[in-house]
């Protein structure tokens, strides 16, 4: 049965019960837009195999972010060190400016602030902290200031046009594409 078949199929010509449809002439607008879609193709091809690479934006993104870390750590780590080493240097600065000015020697000798030298001075202890919580405010009247004037320039540069982004989120200037090829 299947060689019969086979040799009816051979020998017989089939027809269509349909014509095919005239060939069409390409006009040069139409192998324009076929070269345009062809590139378009490459490049999705293209984008697809190297998504997984770092590019320069993701890279200048991790530096970006490196950055800001940075800054937030110079930042935090100098709102605590400043105000401890200001308010330290003023325990011992103040020791020595009160026990000038304002502590008189009485006449057996004696320490004025009534111990034997072991003691604390409170009035060292209060100059420190005072001084610690001032430098503390001084701090973050600069931290305020800084940050307000970064504000202020990130807002500048983002009215540029060239800055704008979409409503997509992309600027002018990452939409711009070329198409060429080099055939």
């Amino acid at each position: 049965l299947l060689q019969t078949l086979e040799t009816t199929l051979q020998t017989q010509t089939t027809c269509l019960s349909f014509s095919p449809p005239p060939l069409k002439t390409i006009t040069p607008a139409y192998q324009k837009r076929l070269q345009r879609l062809r590139l378009h193709d490459e490049e999705r091809n293209y984008k697809s195999l190297t998504t997984n690479l770092k590019t320069a934006a993701s890279l200048k993104d991790d530096n970006v972010t490196a950055k800001s870390m940075m800054y937030a750590t110079s930042v935090g780590l100098n709102m605590v060190v400043a105000p401890i080493t200001f308010g330290t240097f003023m325990y011992f600065f103040a020791g020595s400016i009160f026990s000038r000015f304002f502590d008189a020697p009485t006449e057996d000798g004696d320490d004025p602030r009534g111990g034997r030298g072991t003691t604390v001075d409170v009035r060292r202890v209060i100059a420190g902290v005072v001084s610690g919580v001032f430098m503390l405010f001084v701090e973050m009247i600069l931290f305020v200031i800084r940050s307000d004037t970064l504000d202020s320039a990130v807002r500048k540069k983002g009215r540029r046009r060239e800055n704008r982004a979409n409503a997509f989120g992309y600027t002018e200037k990452s939409m711009a594409r070329t198409y060429v090829r080099d055939d």
